[in-house]
């Protein structure tokens, strides 16, 4: 649902693909779960995230549809580590995993949205590992 959600924001936000905040937006609008408890405690909201991406404006360049979906490169790239992440673990790929691929991006969209609220990303990133062990 996390995905169906950040995937529905497009149009709203006239984006033509998907990025890591945008999979931030969709974990928020689940309203539960590890990951969405983890980014509210953070100081993350529906409409700080909604803010950030409205101002936003995207490209296409180096873009992949998955699933119908029309990713960004970092997008792609979270959801390769999340695959490896929830692999790594024999577990099934969810939303938890998602947030760890989302959390080891070193620049792209969710990258700046964490920086630009001053959320440390590594201290999430342990947080969420010793929940899901």
């Amino acid at each position: 649902m996390a995905l169906k959600y950040a995937g529905e924001s497009l149009s709203r936000f006239g984006h033509s693909h998907m990025s890591g905040a945008h999979v931030v937006l969709g974990l928020l609008t689940l309203g539960n779960g590890i990951p969405y408890n983890l980014l509210s405690k953070a100081g993350l909201t529906l409409e700080l995230v909604e803010g950030y991406l409205s101002s936003r404006r995207t490209s296409v360049e180096g873009s992949a549809t998955r699933d119908g979906v029309r990713l960004g490169r970092s997008a792609l790239s979270a959801f390769e580590r999340a695959e490896a992440e929830a692999q790594a673990r024999g577990h099934y790929l969810g939303t938890d995993h998602l947030l760890l691929g989302i959390l080891a991006e070193e620049s792209g969209e969710a990258a700046d949205l964490f920086a630009s609220v001053h959320i440390d990303r590594e201290k999430l990133r342990r947080i969420i590992e010793e929940e899901i062990q």
